[in-house]
């Protein structure tokens, strides 16, 4: 399976694969940090969604049991 994370600069889309969806996600947080614009991550089946839709199942795991 193949991931790839995609941003918008003023050359083009410029995209990186990554191989697994941790390493998509910490791709595409870097992207974002830096001030890349449009950063998206590709699923290996084709869809293509936002980074903050794709942030929530991981937030979820980092964050600790409020129980």
């Amino acid at each position: 399976m193949t991931f790839s994370v995609q941003w918008t600069t003023m050359y083009g889309v410029v995209s990186i694969a990554q191989s697994t969806a941790l390493g998509a996600y910490r791709q595409a947080e870097r992207a974002t940090q830096l001030g890349m614009r449009n950063v998206r991550i590709r699923f290996p089946d084709g869809n293509l969604v936002k980074v903050e839709d794709f942030r929530h199942p991981f937030d979820d795991a980092q964050s600790p049991d409020q129980g």
